[in-house]
């Protein structure tokens, strides 16, 4: 059976070719009773439009930023494999992606590569942002230039950016909390809590998610304030071998990155403490497989890239996009299914 073509869905619907194009153009000028007809017969001929040649046909070419820190964390690592494995996969489609790296947790260098950007050089930025109105700033001005912006990871929702892409992070948090506390036996202990940065939006979600489960589930157990490991192995190894020089620790939820510097303060522990982890990489999943923690909390960097991609795509041909599509579950991890 042959594939279906426009001049099947004009024909079925009973309009012009040219009809038919505005609306798979999002063109306009299109009645709304030939709107619907058209829609009608796509769904009814199962019509599945070649992006790629419609992209080619019209010299499209779409220019996409994406803004991360230049941290070692494994989980940035892996966004930035996926992006460069999204690039080839793409590059018949004539998308150019391009990875802008800035300082982790430093607001003036994330400022500094959003004013190097422009109508002229990208038609659609995606960052892990900083809580800053500098960053606010630019971002209305590349919005007002008609350059699509989205946050990655961790939202700054108060700022214009079209959408973001990315887990519920309090929900991880609340995740986190529910599986530590049912993991501690103990009828009281304390629990540590290692954050990234607390100005991090993602971070400081991540922590009240788990603060609330915390008091709400399992008021046994008390909470230290929350440190600042910085996405750094070495100052997390400190901030933890610290804490358990001060007291017995029966949890540790480690909120960022760092999970190296982490799983060496904990090394030769006895009793080890329960220990739950965000972002599955080759570190983490090896120390699930040797039981050096309990569980890891994921959030899939393959469907975050493929999702910020795909809607800046739709946006930069003024496209309807439902933002919901930039909602990325979490997976759960344990020993027996990694």
């Amino acid at each position: 059976m042959s594939r279906p073509t426009v001049h099947d869905v004009a024909k079925i619907a009973n309009v012009s070719l040219a009809t038919v194009d505005r609306v798979l153009n999002n063109r306009g000028g299109v009645a709304q009773k030939s709107l619907k007809k058209v829609h009608a017969a796509i769904e009814q001929t199962g019509y599945v439009r070649d992006i790629s040649a419609a992209n080619l046909s019209r010299r499209r070419e779409y220019r996409f930023a994406f803004i991360l820190p230049d941290t070692a964390s494994g989980f940035v690592g892996l966004l930035r494999a996926e992006l460069n494995a999204e690039q080839k996969r793409l590059h018949q489609d004539k998308v150019q992606i391009e990875i802008i790296e800035t300082r982790a947790f430093d607001t003036a260098s994330q400022v500094a590569a959003l004013r190097a950007l422009s109508a002229k050089t990208t038609d659609g930025v995606a960052m892990i942002a900083a809580q800053s109105t500098e960053v606010q700033t630019e971002i209305k001005r590349l919005r007002a230039e008609n350059v699509s912006v989205l946050t990655l990871v961790s939202d700054l929702p108060l700022s214009e950016r079209n959408a973001y892409v990315g887990p519920d992070n309090v929900a991880a948090g609340r995740t986190a909390a529910a599986f530590l506390g049912r993991f501690v036996r103990a009828p009281s202990g304390t629990v540590l809590m290692v954050a990234g940065s607390l100005s991090a939006r993602d971070h400081m979600e991540r922590v009240m998610g788990f603060r609330a489960t915390m008091a709400e589930r399992f008021p046994h157990l008390t909470l230290l304030p929350a440190a600042q490991g910085f996405d750094s192995a070495q100052t997390v190894e400190k901030l933890v071998k610290n804490a358990r020089e001060t007291t017995p620790l029966v949890g540790v939820y480690s909120v960022g990155a760092g999970s190296r510097g982490m799983l060496r303060a904990l090394s030769g522990s006895a009793p080890r403490p329960v220990t739950i982890v965000h972002e599955l990489t080759d570190n983490t999943r090896a120390a699930l497989q040797s039981e050096d923690i309990d569980l890891v909390i994921d959030q899939n960097p393959a469907a975050e890239v493929r999702a910020a991609v795909s809607l800046m795509r739709d946006l930069s041909d003024k496209r309807q996009v439902d933002l919901t599509r930039g909602t990325i579950p979490l997976n759960i991890f344990v020993r027996e299914n990694v």
